[in-house]
C-alpha cells in the first residue's frame, strides 16, 4: 500500500461521454479537477489533443508533479499503456470505424513529458475503494461501474484480479440472456456487436435504450427515467424491477466466481440506486438461496461515497505506484 506523503499526481478518468482530469495527493485527495464532454465525435486524435491540452494546464499550476495515472474505459491493455479499440469509443458510437490501438500512455507522456501509466477505469475504481473508500479492510471486493458501459474491476485475497495475456476482465460482456427481447432480436444490443452481454442490460445507457424501446419514447433519459420512478410511474417502475432481477442475475455469477465480500456501485446511474437496490438484495439471496447454507457468499452491496470520483483516485493510485 502507497504510503501517506504529499506526493501530487495528474489523473484522467476517462469515459464514454466525459474525461475528468485533476491533480490527486499522495493521502487520495482531490484538490483540483474538471470535468468537460469528451471529444469523440472529432476522433481519435482529437481526444488525445483534449487529454494533453487538460493535462498541460494542470502542470503549470502544480509544477511538482511527477507522474500521471490514466483510468479508461476499455478494452486495454494497462501494461502497455495501449488502448484496444474501446467499445464505447469508436464504431459503436457511430464516430470512426474503429480506434484500433492506441498508445495512450507514450503518445500523453511524450505531449507531458511524464511517465504515464494506464489502467482499466473499473480497475481503477476499485482500487480506489479498496485504497480510500468502501473497500478498505475487504479481502475480496468488487465494483459495478455503471454509466456509458458497465465496467468491473475485482480485488480477490487482497489482489486485482487481470485476464489473460495481462488483460483487464470485461465481466460486463458476460452474456446473461440470448432469449428474444420483444422487439425480433436475440437479447439487447451491446456495443461490442453482440447481443445479450451484462452491459446491454446494466449500464446506465443500455437501460435507457431497452426502455426508450418499451414506452415509444425516443428522448427518454436514464436521469428522467428515474425522476419517473420516484413519482410513482407504474411502467418506470416496473423497469427498474426488471433491472433489479437482471443485477441479482449478474451478481449471483459474480458471486458464484469471485465470492466478494461487498460489491460497490459507482458510475452516474449509481445515483438510481435507491430504485433497484433492495429488489435486487431480495432477488440474489434467493438465488444464492442453496449455496448460503454452506457458506454465506452474500456480498455486502453499497453504493461509492467517492462522490463519481473512484477512477480519478484511482488513476492517481496507479500512478503513484509506479513512482
Amino acid at each position: 500500500m502507497i504510503r501517506k506523503s504529499p506526493r501530487l499526481v495528474l489523473a484522467y478518468d476517462i469515459g464514454g461521454t466525459k474525461v475528468a482530469c485533476g491533480v490527486v495527493n499522495g493521502r487520495g485527495k482531490v484538490l483540483e479537477e474538471v470535468r468537460v464532454p469528451i471529444a469523440l465525435e472529432k476522433g481519435c486524435t482529437a481526444v488525445m489533443k483534449q487529454l494533453a491540452g487538460l493535462g498541460h494546464g494542470f502542470l503549470k499550476r502544480y509544477p511538482g508533479i511527477r507522474s500521471v495515472g490514466v483510468a479508461s474505459a476499455g478494452p486495454l491493455h494497462p501494461s502497455r499503456g495501449v488502448l484496444l479499440d474501446p467499445t464505447n469509443f469508436g464504431a459503436a458510437r457511430g464516430h470512426e470505424k474503429t480506434w484500433r490501438e492506441v498508445p495512450l500512455a507514450e503518445a500523453l507522456g511524450k505531449s507531458l513529458k511524464l511517465p504515464v501509466r494506464l489502467e482499466n477505469d473499473a480497475a481503477a475504481a476499485i482500487l480506489a475503494e479498496k485504497w480510500v473508500g468502501a473497500a478498505r479492510g475487504a479481502r475480496s471486493a468488487m465494483i459495478l461501474t455503471l454509466g456509458t458501459g458497465l465496467g468491473t474491476g475485482i480485488i480477490v485475497n487482497g489482489r486485482l484480479v487481470r485476464a489473460g495475456h495481462g488483460l483487464h476482465t470485461e465481466a460486463g460482456h458476460m452474456i446473461i440472456n440470448m432469449r428474444p427481447d420483444g422487439h425480433g432480436n436475440a437479447g439487447a444490443f451491446c456495443g461490442c456487436g453482440n447481443r445479450g452481454c451484462a452491459e446491454a442490460y446494466l449500464s446506465g445507457n443500455g437501460f435507457a435504450r431497452r426502455a426508450r424501446l418499451r414506452l415509444h419514447n425516443k428522448k427518454l433519459t436514464a436521469e428522467q427515467l428515474a425522476a419517473l420512478a420516484r413519482s410513482g410511474n407504474r411502467r418506470a417502475l416496473g423497469l427498474f424491477d426488471e433491472y433489479a432481477r437482471i443485477m441479482a442475475v449478474a451478481l449471483h455469477n459474480f458471486a458464484s466466481m469471485y465470492a466478494p465480500e461487498i460489491v460497490i456501485f459507482a458510475g452516474s446511474f449509481a445515483a438510481a440506486a435507491d430504485l433497484f437496490l433492495g429488489q435486487t438484495e431480495r432477488a440474489l439471496g434467493v438465488l444464492l438461496k442453496r449455496r448460503l447454507k454452506s457458506f454465506n457468499i452474500m456480498p455486502r452491496l453499497v453504493v461509492s461515497k467517492l462522490d463519481n470520483r473512484s477512477g480519478l483516485i484511482g488513476a492517481a493510485f496507479v500512478a503513484l505506484e509506479g513512482e
